[in-house]
């Protein structure tokens, strides 16, 4: 199993390379402590040095992962991974806590604590990688309800957000015609008392 293959897609008069869908990857970078067998030998005692390592890891695949060198230079397999993974590469480099985009797992209402910790364990963090997991990785009892489920919910909180984008827009319609009335009052108001003191005169 390796990444999305990439594609190479015509836009206008332009052609860009696409890499097919990554965002349900775990990934993360580390550094690892890699023996310098050379310099150990010349110093006398055992010289180390971190070399920066990618891991990707396949949600819902316990068998499954990637761990090497972080490829700096593009190849023929697809772009450098910082290149790649940037906002990863950019938290790595921060030395942030490395967190995949979507809503948390843990903040997901349906699953107790208890299922959240044990899908966590299988590298699947967020609900959007739990709603795509390939076919093959629906190994555990319950798995394929739980993805649909998953799906459905990120449906409806895509639908909802038109529903959100549309009342925000009536709401701010309303607040506009809400503020015209009170100037219209004010007016009248002013033109009122300017007759009454006509009027008194």
């Amino acid at each position: 199993m390796d990444f999305a293959q990439a594609r190479i897609v015509e836009q206008g008069n332009s052609l860009h390379v696409t890499h097919g869908d990554d965002s349900r990857l775990y990934v993360e970078f580390t550094n690892e402590a890699i023996h310098q067998t050379f310099l150990s030998e010349e110093a006398g005692r055992p010289i180390f040095k971190d070399v920066p390592h990618v891991r990707i890891h396949f949600p819902g695949d316990r068998t499954k992962q990637i761990f090497r060198p972080v490829k700096f230079q593009d190849d023929y397999q697809g772009p450098a991974d910082p290149v790649r993974f940037p906002r990863q590469w950019a938290a790595f480099q921060a030395q942030a806590e490395q967190i995949q985009d979507g809503t948390p797992i843990e903040q997901w209402g349906p699953l107790t604590k208890s299922q959240a910790m044990e899908l966590k364990s299988m590298h699947i963090h967020t609900v959007e990688q739990l709603a795509g997991i390939a076919d093959n990785n629906l190994t555990w009892m319950g798995s394929r309800e739980l993805r649909e489920k998953a799906i459905a919910w990120l449906k409806q909180a895509d639908d909802g957000k038109h529903a959100m984008h549309l009342q925000g827009e009536l709401e701010k319609r309303d607040a506009v015609i809400e503020d015209l009335q009170r100037q219209m009052k004010e007016m009248a108001s002013l033109v009122h008392a300017g007759a009454e003191a006509k009027a008194k005169k």
